[in-house]
């Protein structure tokens, strides 16, 4: 095993922490901003409005080109989050994310459905800025000892947006503008927490795209892959699940469970990390996802399986990102893991934007929709065969 491929999935080492002592009340305050801010850019920007679209009739392909471009317009805030923060510094690049996103919500509502690609990439797009900004600041806090565990509570933090988002299409629907108004009030409350956290001086290298690609770590592939199941479950469930009678709460309720297990599941995929290495608790990803899968393609389409396949897919596709995070955050120093943290989310920003249409283009390709189903077993596949190959 060459020390690239330790580094970034066997144990991870005792680092000493980047700061002695933790600033905690700026920790507790960046998880608050993250938490709050998820809620309304990950929890709803991702759900509302594909199935939004999908509840005033329209077919598989216009929702993947929506659902695609929330995660198209995350990638361009991912790749301008540099500039931005070497400009503004972390803290006026996670304030330009959350302004962004709330005025995209509150637009929504009031533009063409033909159009709605645009508040989409826009609710995306202030995600990438906040992303970067918010994490690259949390994470340089973080002792190296516990950066597992560390990452694994923020995810599960983050990851009650998963849950909450749905749970709120379901209780206020898709056909008023209420669930919009509630995304740009979380957007907004995230400014609060935002001015408790201590500043700290940004150090971001203007990026070299072609060294940062040069050397692309499993760790960000482990990513990309969760990206994608993710991204094409978000925006093409309610599609898949129509022919079985089931409608856009029943979808959201599915939704819900798929967010408790990303919730639920992050904490003790950290601590896994922390004892074992990240390729173990990749291979306990890999096996529930399989799992699912194998359910979802042969078992009956009873709520228990679909609820049970939802939350156990949920838990691989959001672990699969953790362990990415947790790859970035081992790094030395600052301009290290900012690299790591740019790596990792371009790479499961860019392979979740694929999954929403990919997902549709197969469907109204194959007039199946069914055919989500197969295309989950062959990122399955590919994630099992990335763990068998890589040393």
């Amino acid at each position: 095993m060459d020390r690239e491929a330790h580094d970034e999935l066997g144990p991870p080492g005792l680092a000493e922490p980047l700061n002695a002592a933790p600033a905690w009340r700026s920790v507790a305050a960046l998880n608050a901003v993250s938490l709050l801010a998820q809620l309304g850019q990950y929890g709803l920007g991702a759900v509302l409005l594909p199935l939004a679209l999908q509840a005033r009739g329209a077919g598989a392909g216009a929702v993947g080109v929506v659902g695609s471009a929330f995660w198209l317009g995350m990638l361009a805030g991912l790749l301008s989050a540099g500039l931005l923060v070497r400009a503004l510094g972390y803290r006026g690049t996670v304030l330009a994310g959350l302004l962004c996103s709330a005025a995209a919500f509150v637009a929504t509502p009031a533009l063409p459905h033909a159009v709605w690609a645009l508040p989409s990439a826009a609710i995306g797009l202030g995600l990438g800025w906040r992303w970067i900004g918010n994490e690259t600041w949390l994470y340089r806090l973080a002792p190296g000892h516990a950066r597992g565990r560390i990452v694994g509570v923020h995810e599960t933090l983050i990851g009650i947006a998963s849950v909450a988002g749905p749970l709120i299409v379901a209780a206020l629907g898709t056909l008023r503008a209420d669930a919009f108004q509630v995304g740009a009030a979380a957007c907004l409350a995230a400014l609060l927490p935002l001015v408790l956290a201590r500043p700290l001086a940004a150090h971001e290298a203007p990026a070299d795209g072609a060294a940062a690609w040069r050397r692309v770590g499993t760790g960000a592939w482990l990513a990309g892959i969760g990206g994608w199941i993710e991204g094409a479950l978000l925006a093409q469930l309610g599609v898949a699940l129509a022919p079985q009678g089931l409608d856009g709460a029943d979808t959201a309720r599915l939704l819900t469970a798929m967010g408790a297990g990303g919730m639920l599941c992050q904490v003790p995929l950290g601590w896994c990390a922390d004892r074992y290495g990240s390729r173990t608790a990749a291979w306990l990803c890999a096996g529930a996802a399989a799992l699912a899968t194998v359910a979802l393609l042969v078992g009956p389409a009873s709520t228990p399986v679909l609820a049970a396949a939802a939350f156990a897919i949920g838990g691989a596709s959001a672990g699969l990102l953790t362990l990415g995070m947790v790859h970035a955050a081992e790094g030395q120093d600052a301009a290290e893991i900012a690299q790591r943290v740019r790596q990792v989310s371009l790479l499961y920003t860019a392979l979740s934007a694929c999954g929403p249409t990919a997902a549709g283009a197969l469907i109204e390709a194959s007039g199946h929709p069914a055919a989500l189903w197969w295309l989950q077993a062959a990122l399955v596949a590919v994630l099992v065969l990335l763990l068998a190959r890589r040393r």
